[in-house]
């Protein structure tokens, strides 16, 4: 459950950010300004919303806390 809403937070960031969910990022300073490090040749085919997916799941992680805690 958790994964399917990571998804859907990382899709939304990445449209704010005006960029398409499901295109590569076209700009490797994007790249590098999310500090997403990855050294295969593959990385540059992920869809734009996976590198929004380390932010997506800290806010999940915050959001359940905050609501444990309530």
């Amino acid at each position: 459950m958790d994964q399917d809403r990571i998804a859907r937070i990382a899709r939304a960031m990445c449209r704010a950010a005006r960029m398409d969910p499901d295109k590569p990022p076209a700009i490797q300073a994007i790249r590098e300004e999310m500090r997403f490090a990855q050294t295969d040749a593959d990385a540059s085919l992920l869809p734009a919303w996976r590198y929004f997916q380390p932010e997506a799941a800290a806010f999940v992680a915050r959001h359940r806390l905050r609501t444990r805690i309530v």
